[in-house]
């Protein structure tokens, strides 16, 4: 009997689904706590774009290193739909989250991430999918508790929570649109695609907006880059993994690491950064995994969409 975790025309085990739920599970939710340390000193864009820049490189390496060049071989509408879905996902969202980390906790950030299958179910409906009552009674949950957190904070800190959700927005719709399109066959080349010319991307897209890329050769701190060679190497992993389970399980399935992020990025936030977990946050988080909770529970028995559809 199939496992329902994957797509029909998927040839995924369960083991390698289980996997890779686990590592955007949990080292995931680290890289946000990583990407504070890195703005510290290098800019947002610059530092995010030269991250995914190394972890194309490095996804690449691992790719003819363990299957060889033909690998690489792939028809030019892969390439670039594999190119415009990085540029939604690392040229445009993954900097945001950068420019939010500059004034807001990594739990916080990690918080509203969680938001992504509420966007996802309202992506799904606009595209003529009718949510169950409990997906609309979740996404008014969900957003119930992101308003928690809109309204208790200081205004100085709104902005950037609203920078936050652009964000999440964005990835949503790259990540919806990823399940449209016609990629590479091998999730770890679409990766690889995405992750290096989207990491050229926001280096531009950072120049544009007046950042000075020397910040990143100029960054002193052993802290700075440590970080930076964590979410580096760590990320190429998360991400292939997140591209694997894109291609071959569920949207609704992948959007379930929102549950466990926030925890642990809240955890190693409190315990790296010593940030504060306030009570709003304990209290908007509780309401927004629970509105998580019933969307993906609402999602879970609908046809989902595939890249053959």
């Amino acid at each position: 009997m199939r496992s329902r975790l994957v797509l029909p025309h998927s040839t995924a085990s369960t083991f390698s689904v289980m996997v890779s739920l686990g590592i955007i599970y949990f080292v995931w939710a680290s890289t946000y706590v990583g990407t504070a340390f890195v703005v510290e000193e290098i800019d947002p864009y610059t530092g995010s774009g030269f991250r995914f820049m190394t972890a194309g490189m490095l996804i690449i390496l691992f790719v003819i290193i363990t299957k060889g060049t033909r690998a690489l071989k792939i028809n030019k509408k892969q390439i670039i739909n594999a190119m415009f879905i990085g540029f939604i996902l690392i040229g445009l969202a993954s900097p945001l989250l950068g420019v939010s980390a500059q004034h807001i906790s990594s739990g916080l950030i990690a918080l509203l991430v969680a938001m992504t299958p509420i966007f996802i179910a309202i992506l799904r409906f606009i595209f003529g999918d009718i949510p169950s009552l409990k997906t609309i009674i979740g996404i008014v949950v969900g957003f119930g508790g992101v308003i928690i957190v809109l309204v208790i904070p200081t205004v100085e800190n709104n902005l950037f929570i609203i920078i936050c959700l652009i964000s999440n927005v964005i990835w949503a719709i790259g990540s919806f649109w990823s399940q449209r399109i016609e990629l590479p066959e091998s999730p770890l080349v679409t990766a690889a695609i995405q992750t290096f010319f989207g990491g050229i991307c926001a280096i531009l897209i950072g120049i544009f907006r007046g950042e000075d890329t020397s910040t990143f050769f100029n960054a002193s701190e052993s802290e700075t880059w440590i970080a930076f060679l964590y979410i580096s190497v760590m990320g190429a992993i998360a991400y292939s993994a997140y591209a694997f389970l894109l291609v071959n399980t569920p949207i609704s399935l992948v959007a379930t690491h929102a549950f466990v992020n926030p925890i642990v990025a809240l955890f190693l936030g409190n315990l790296l950064r010593n940030e504060k977990i306030s009570t709003s946050i304990i209290v908007s988080g509780t309401v927004v995994v629970c509105g998580i909770a019933l969307v993906v529970l609402g999602e879970k028995r609908k046809e989902l969409i595939s890249p053959e559809n």
